[in-house]
């Protein structure tokens, strides 16, 4: 069983229900982390902030999300945060969305040592498009952003796709993988 599954997709994929699932289904006890867990963390001051995170509405209906140098330090603790869990024994699902150029490779920085299973969280765009305007809680053009760049990183050691699989029907393939692995993973750095 890995230290570490790490998930990583869209916005609205479905990662943070996966993750969940899998917490029922696997025999042992994991954690949960999501990024979405860091935004509240923030001063409401790096909201949509230079220095924080902004969102820059573009002419082609894409809503980047740009990182400043807080959100970046940020981001880089939170990491650090997760490898500190693990050191202490804890097994987590950390949900993530790769959209930072060098964002994959800070991972296999921090979690050297550790056994990680990485998971490609796939979602077709339309789809994406539909669950982020039922959500309410996405700015409209975050999927149609993301959706291009955040499996542009590297491969993965299992995939999913939501476009039509329940979470609990990933959770459960994710779960099955696990059980056939020969080997201990690790995230060594790009297309590892």
């Amino acid at each position: 069983m890995p230290n570490l599954i790490l998930l990583n997709g869209s916005s609205s994929s479905g990662k943070t229900s996966i993750s969940r699932a899998l917490q029922e289904l696997l025999p042992v006890g994991f954690l949960a982390f999501s990024v979405d867990d860091v935004f509240s963390w923030l001063p409401m001051r790096w909201h949509n902030s230079e220095v924080g995170f902004q969102f820059v509405p573009q002419p082609n209906g894409e809503l980047p999300i740009i990182s400043g140098p807080e959100a970046l330090t940020i981001m880089r603790a939170w990491r650090r945060m997760v490898r500190a869990s693990l050191d202490a024994g804890v097994r987590a699902i950390v949900d993530d969305v790769f959209t930072d150029p060098g964002q994959r490779d800070d991972w296999a920085d921090v979690l050297r040592g550790h056994d990680v299973f990485l998971v490609g969280v796939r979602c077709g765009l339309n789809e994406l498009q539909r669950r982020e305007k039922a959500r309410g809680d996405r700015g409209a053009g975050q999927a149609l952003w993301q959706h291009g760049r955040v499996h542009a990183q590297g491969s993965y050691d299992f995939e999913v796709d939501t476009t039509s699989s329940s979470p609990i029907e990933c959770a459960a393939a994710i779960v099955a993988a696990l059980g056939l692995r020969r080997r201990r993973s690790t995230l060594d750095g790009p297309g590892a």
